[in-house]
């Protein structure tokens, strides 16, 4: 037996399953961030996850040489990672204990790329210019397994296609004199709204009659005074890491660690920017309620206000 065989037997095959259930392929060339849902089984026996990283990366060939630029990382781990609901509570999604033939999902927001500009040196301004000089891309997942001692830890690549589509263009703002409170970050203080409805919420989230009176998809949800008319209010919400559409209350808990948010005027809202921001889509069930809390707008696929009753 070699050293290899004897390391192996000693950590013990943990047959973890790597799958992506949604990936963004192909992917938009200008965009700044690529998303991708990973799910990860166990095998026969428990394992506890610490953690993962997504890393989306280009390569070519120069003289039979290999080479390679990561052009952004996801990682998330016990010490840097959001929070999730299980069994009724909001706990870290990290670490997560998984029975043998458990399985749980995990999303990738891999952002504040500038793609064109990391290539610009191999030629990959563009679509057409990094396929004309030999460009690849792939996403890669890892997942950090306890069990494995990080020697055997899963690995799943895949490759991306990559379609040209418009840079966005940056919005422009004038700059106020007084600038609104809510770009100061301050220490979240009290709780969250406790999960209610009203009867007319109640009714409108079991109905099958629904009207829209406007719809924020992909970027416009940062558009925070638009987003902020659906506050407290039910709508329709697909998620973009599991791409599952429900309807249900839309509960903004603060942004940037305000709590007293006031969307009567889209004055206050002209200069924000995001450095913290906390939200909850509830629905009522039989049990009485279920609930999902998100610390980032990137989770929001497309979100429609429904016409109240």
């Amino acid at each position: 037996m070699g050293l290899f065989d004897k390391i192996k037997s000693m950590v013990g095959v943990t047959g973890v399953k790597l799958e992506y259930t949604w990936i963004e392929n192909p992917w938009p060339y200008f965009d700044p961030m690529i998303k991708a849902t990973i799910n990860v089984k166990a095998g026969k026996d428990a394992v506890t996850i610490l953690g993962t990283k997504g890393t989306f990366y280009a390569k070519r060939t120069v003289n039979n040489v290999e080479e390679k630029i990561v052009l952004g990382t996801d990682i998330s781990n016990v010490e840097k990672c959001g929070r999730t609901e299980r069994n009724g509570e909001f706990v870290k999604e990290f670490p997560c204990a998984l029975q043998g033939d458990g399985e749980v999902s995990f999303g990738f927001f891999i952002m504040d790329m500038d793609v064109p500009a990391a290539l610009a040196e191999w030629g990959g301004e563009t679509p057409a210019s990094a396929k004309a000089n030999g460009i690849t891309f792939f996403l890669e997942g890892e997942v950090d397994v306890k069990e494995t001692l990080d020697l055997f830890d899963p690995t799943l690549t895949q490759e991306i296609e990559v379609y040209h589509n418009e840079r966005r263009q940056e919005p422009e703002y004038e700059e106020e004199n007084n600038p609104s409170i809510y770009n100061d970050s301050i220490a979240l203080e009290g709780e969250d709204d406790e999960i209610s409805f009203t009867p007319e919420q109640r009714k409108l989230i079991l109905s099958d009659d629904h009207e829209v009176e406007f719809e924020l998809e992909g970027m416009e949800v940062l558009a925070l005074y638009s987003l902020g008319q659906m506050h407290k209010k039910v709508v329709r919400m697909t998620d973009d890491i599991f791409g599952q559409t429900k309807v249900g209350v839309f509960t903004i808990n603060h942004i940037n660690g305000h709590r007293d948010l006031d969307f009567s005027s889209p004055d206050n809202w002209t200069n924000i920017s995001i450095d913290a921001i906390s939200f909850t889509f509830s629905r009522p069930n039989e049990w009485g309620h279920e609930a999902s809390k998100y610390e980032s707008l990137f989770h929001i696929k497309d979100i429609a206000l429904l016409k109240q009753n």
